[in-house]
């Protein structure tokens, strides 16, 4: 079960997500609805969102910015 992830763009300045959505997948081919989307504004994002059963995670950049987007570290949490 997954219930949160946290995106750390720390030491890129400011490569962080502008906006985003969470999707999650048992078998990395079927990803149905986004689980959490937001925005972000620190190189560190906690997104949390109702516990799913899965074992892939997606995450798609929605917001633009003048310098491209990274993520250093992605921690999944229960």
């Amino acid at each position: 079960m997954l219930s949160r992830i946290v995106m750390d763009s720390t030491g890129s300045g400011s490569d962080y997500a502008r906006g985003y959505e969470v999707y999650v997948s048992a078998d990395g081919t079927n990803w149905g609805s986004a689980v959490a989307s937001g925005t972000g504004s620190s190189a560190v994002i906690t997104v949390d969102f109702p516990a799913q059963s899965a074992r892939y995670i997606k995450v798609v950049q929605t917001g633009t910015a003048s310098n491209w987007w990274s993520i250093h570290e992605i921690a999944v949490y229960k």
